[in-house]
């Protein structure tokens, strides 16, 4: 493998971060989105927008502000704007926003306080319907109580993976969900900084592909014991023989002797119902380690599964180290890591902080190039909270 790295979203100034993540908006055409942010604090957007690009990512358009925040009394409106997803059998897409309410401004507080809603585009992203709620169908839920196990102003669920398509008609959107406990509070046995299980909402197209309904699958859990912060960040595949392979976050937050494993669970029903969570490992029967951060699956166009994390060669602690990050290939019949195709994207300088982060990026794969295209921010390189960060591309040639 050979990688490119380059500039792709400048910083605006100091302390702020630029992190964006960019999309094709049809089956084959090369007419592309890009969505980005402008950070100064970790998981608050204070800046969204969006452009367009006609020729396949190579100059881009006017930016246009979809989103600042708001104040409300005690509260701050914080927005999220996701990357849309291409439906392929329709050519058409499905954008997925979100609402979160922050007392005084605390991420933590938006547990309480989010709901998720999408908008459709049947003509490549120029416009989209207003904002639908995502609710679940059935007599019990409503705007406040809008899917199984959330209730506003007690818990949420968001979503936390990139959606696929798991029949002609049929959507699978990964989420995270913080339960309750039978008090009607925030669950957290081991006191850990969050705790979640995973839920996949099954969305359904009608006839005319104004409206989706959704049904939850069943919830998946892990003891505390194995991940104090439950399972967070779903990166699903489709297996060549039509499961589902799914590849989730994992904790040791609190718990420094338990393994920081990244989790591995299997759909034989589109995602209605999930295996028992096991540990990810190397095709030697190896269990590998990798700390809570995010990663993706992605097919390419040479057929191969790869996956893309942050994999050390130690026990890590909760979140760090956020590096290397790295691309491997996955065996599709073991459901195991290749260890030989690991090939490390981007890592720690010698000089440079032990805070460094290469998490939290997009993805997707170049129709003309066919190379795999990484979006990310290195944050902290210097010192930890120093949010002055561009936006990187890494171009990964894999043949």
């Amino acid at each position: 493998m050979k990688v490119k790295k380059e500039i792709w979203i400048p910083s605006p100034k100091k302390g702020v971060t630029a992190s964006g993540s960019a999309n094709y908006l049809s089956a084959k055409n090369l007419r592309m989105m890009q969505i980005y942010n402008y950070v100064s604090s970790s998981d608050r957007a204070d800046a969204i927008y969006q452009r367009f690009s006609n020729d396949n990512g190579k100059t881009w358009d006017q930016p246009e502000l979809l989103h600042t925040y708001d104040k409300k009394g005690d509260y701050t409106i914080r927005y999220g704007v996701g990357i849309p997803f291409v439906d392929t059998d329709h050519n058409v897409l499905v954008r997925f926003r979100g609402t979160r309410f922050l007392k005084h401004d605390d991420v933590l507080s938006g547990q309480k306080r989010f709901k998720m809603f999408y908008q459709i585009s049947k003509d490549e992203g120029k416009t989209f319907t207003a904002p639908i709620q995502i609710i679940e169908e059935g007599d019990e839920f409503n705007s406040e109580h809008y899917m199984s196990g959330v209730f506003y102003g007690k818990n949420c669920a968001q979503i936390e993976g990139v959606p696929i398509k798991v029949s002609p008609r049929e959507i699978l959107v990964p989420l995270c969900l913080f339960p309750i406990d039978e008090k009607g509070k925030l669950y957290n046995p081991r006191g850990a900084y969050t705790f979640a299980h995973i839920i996949f909402l099954v969305g359904e197209w009608n006839e005319d592909l104004s409206k989706i309904k959704w049904k939850t699958s069943q919830v998946v859990k892990i003891s505390p014991d194995l991940s104090t912060r439950g399972l967070n960040e779903p990166a699903v595949a489709i297996l060549p023989d039509g499961k589902l392979f799914c590849i989730c976050r994992g904790s040791n937050d609190k718990a420094p002797h338990i393994p920081g494993y990244k989790w591995v669970i299997i759909s034989s029903d589109k995602g209605k119902t999930w295996s028992k969570p096991s540990p990810l490992c190397y095709d030697n029967g190896e269990k590998l380690f990798s700390p809570a951060s995010y990663s993706r699956l992605i097919r390419h166009f040479n057929g191969r599964l790869y996956w893309i994390a942050n994999i050390v060669s130690a026990n890590p602690y909760a979140n760090s180290p956020r590096y290397p990050l790295t691309i491997a290939e996955i065996d599709e019949e073991n459901l195991t890591l290749r260890r030989q195709s690991i090939f490390v994207i981007d890592t720690r300088g010698k000089d440079e902080s032990e805070f460094l982060q290469l998490s939290n990026f997009g993805v997707y794969e170049d129709r003309k190039t066919k190379e795999i295209i990484i979006t990310l921010s290195r944050l902290f390189p210097e010192q930890k909270d120093d949010w002055t960060a561009s936006c990187m591309k890494y171009s990964i040639n894999v043949s």
